[in-house]
């Protein structure tokens, strides 16, 4: 079998600032949140940077706990600021019309953080309705997905009234997780029918509005950021840092000699105590690195229904299937047949 595709999930540190200067206006340490993912508060003054997805995802679920707010996702995305999507905020500002913002987000969503993937599409007609399209995402990473999905979407909206000057709510939110017992901060925030225990997450809205001229194009401006982002995709794409390099290595080695830090140094040209360095760097300890590349290795392999349990185990590294179940009900809460039959329903 051919290697299969890691994502390679990392968030930019412009985008981990945003979380930061959010939960320090909550009144909280940020030196002293970052000291508990083992992360260097010096990793702040290099926003060009990127540190691991599972990294930015514990800082969020840290951030849910210590402030008591369930929806601290929705109320991060209501917060969002232009910089805290770094080249891509200024790039989708300017844009001609709202049309051209959407879909250089799509394609460049991974410079802020590759957590997941982003659609603009046509909705289904609706009887009575004038022509929809919907924007939406499906994150990787099952942890703190419910959070990641709000601020997403409440970002969008947030950014979207912020670029266009309209203050016209969506006609429609939906979310793939179930409704939490109070929904008022959701009707605040988006002014129109929430959904919840839906097939996506996605924001639907007028399509005419997509033709919105926006108030700080410049064609300029546009062509110089569009070259300077390709050229950080490529090299993101490339998996050109020691993070995605090691994952890469790891997804190749684990069917056939496990998790061997050394191997894995010596194919980097490291020595071991300089890659766990780097990767620390990052946010990652390198037995992190190997849980969470066998849980990215896991969710794509189980996309394929021919592969049974027990080769899944044995192309991540684990010596029986059992042992998969374990991991993957820590990961995700579920049993990867209870996973497998969900896929298949949606």
């Amino acid at each position: 079998m051919d290697t299969p595709v890691v994502v390679n999930s990392s968030v930019s540190v412009a985008y981990l600032q945003g979380l930061l200067d959010y939960l320090a206006r909550q009144g909280l340490d940020t030196h002293a949140l970052l000291e508990r993912v083992q992360l260097s508060p010096q990793i702040l003054t290099q926003r060009d940077q990127r540190v691991a997805a599972s990294t930015y995802l514990e800082l969020l679920g840290h951030g849910v706990q210590l402030t008591g707010d369930e929806q601290l996702g929705l109320h991060l995305g209501e917060a969002v600021r232009p910089g805290y999507y770094g080249v891509l905020g200024y790039l989708i500002m300017s844009c001609a019309t709202l049309a051209d913002a959407l879909h250089r987000q799509a394609r460049y969503a991974a410079l802020v953080g590759n957590l997941g993937s982003i659609d603009l599409a046509d909705e289904p007609p609706r009887e009575g309705q004038e022509p929809q399209v919907a924007h939406s995402c499906l994150p990787f990473l099952p942890l703190h997905k419910r959070q990641l999905c709000e601020e997403t979407l409440a970002g969008w909206v947030t950014f979207g009234h912020w670029i266009t000057g309209l203050d016209i709510p969506p006609t429609e939110v939906r979310f793939q997780h179930a409704a939490p017992a109070d929904t008022s901060e959701y009707q605040r925030i988006f002014r129109c029918p929430v959904l919840f225990g839906q097939a996506d997450n996605a924001l639907v809205f007028p399509k005419r509005l997509l033709a919105t001229p926006l108030g700080q194009a410049d064609a300029q401006v546009r062509v110089m950021l569009d070259a300077y982002a390709d050229r950080l995709l490529g090299e993101i794409q490339q998996g050109s840092s020691v993070l995605d390099r090691a994952r890469l290595e790891l997804s190749r080695q684990l069917p056939e000699a496990g998790a061997d830090l050394q191997q894995i140094a010596a194919r980097l040209a490291l020595s071991p105590r300089t890659l766990q360095r780097r990767l620390r760097e990052a946010g990652l300890s390198f037995n992190q690195l190997v849980d969470e590349t066998r849980q990215q290795l896991v969710l794509n392999y189980l996309r394929d229904p021919a592969l049974e349990l027990a080769e899944i185990a044995f192309l991540v590294g684990f010596s029986e299937p059992g042992s998969l179940a374990r991991a993957f009900r820590r990961w995700t809460g579920q049993s990867p047949g209870e996973y497998r039959r969900h896929l298949q329903d949606h």
